[in-house]
C-alpha cells in the first residue's frame, strides 16, 4: 500500500447523505424502499463528482440508468463524465468472481490517473438474466469489504426492502457489510460476518 493511499485513509469522507461521514475502504449497505430514498442515495455520487472523486455505477442495467438519468437531472453532463474518465458504468457479468476482477481494474485504473476517493454505488441484479446465482452473489458481497480496504474508496450497495427476499436481506446485506444506512442513520452493524467464516457457511448452504 502506497503512502497516499494511507494518508487518504486517515481522513474521513463525506458520505453526501444527512451529514454523514465515513471512512475510505468502507462498504455500506443502504436500505430504500421508495423513489425519493433512491434519489437520495444517488447524492452518495453527487457530492463526490463534484468534489472530483471518481464515481463507479455498478448494477443492473435498469438500476444503473436510472442512477445516470438521476445525476444527470442533478446538471452533470455524464457523457463528458464518462469519456473523461471520471464516471465509470459496469452491469453485472456470469460469475462473482470476474464482477469483483472487473470493479478492481476500475478502481486501479482510476488510482493509476491519480484519483483519491472512488465512489461505487451499486445495485445488485439479483436473478437477473446475466447475472451469477444468489450464492455466487452472496460470495461476491462477502468479498467486496476485504476488496475495498485495498484501494482508497467507498461502496455503498442499495437493497430494495420492497421486493428483495428476506433470506436474501438477511445474508445479502447485513450479514456482508460492516456499516449499515437505515432509517435515515449510518450504523456500524453487529450482524456482520467476517469473510472467512461467511464463506465457510456458504458452504453448507
Amino acid at each position: 500500500m502506497t503512502e497516499r493511499r494511507t494518508k487518504h485513509r486517515a481522513g474521513t469522507v463525506d458520505l453526501g447523505l444527512r451529514g454523514e461521514k465515513v471512512k475510505l475502504g468502507d462498504h455500506i449497505a443502504y436500505f430504500w424502499e421508495n423513489n425519493t430514498q433512491f434519489e437520495e442515495a444517488v447524492g452518495f455520487l453527487l457530492v463526490g463528482i463534484r468534489k472530483g472523486d471518481h464515481a463507479v455505477v455498478f448494477g443492473h442495467d435498469d438500476a444503473n440508468k436510472k442512477v445516470v438519468d438521476l445525476l444527470r437531472r442533478k446538471g452533470l453532463d455524464t457523457d463528458h463524465l464518462q469519456t473523461s474518465e471520471r464516471l465509470t458504468v459496469i452491469t453485472g457479468g456470469p460469475s462473482g468472481d470476474r464482477m469483483l476482477g472487473h470493479i478492481g481494474e476500475t478502481f486501479q485504473g482510476a488510482v493509476e490517473r491519480g484519483s483519491g476517493c472512488i465512489r461505487l454505488l451499486g445495485n445488485i441484479g439479483w436473478s437477473k438474466p446475466g447475472w451469477p446465482d444468489d450464492l455466487d452473489i452472496l460470495a461476491f458481497e462477502s468479498k467486496v469489504t476485504g476488496a475495498a480496504k485495498q484501494f482508497p474508496c467507498v461502496v455503498m450497495c442499495m437493497y430494495d426492502v420492497a421486493s428483495l427476499s428476506g433470506s436474501i436481506m438477511v445474508h445479502g446485506a447485513y450479514e456482508t457489510h460492516p456499516l449499515t444506512f437505515c432509517g435515515n442513520v449510518l450504523r456500524e452493524n453487529p450482524f456482520y460476518v467476517g469473510v472467512d467464516e461467511y464463506l465457510e457457511r456458504l458452504k453448507t448452504v
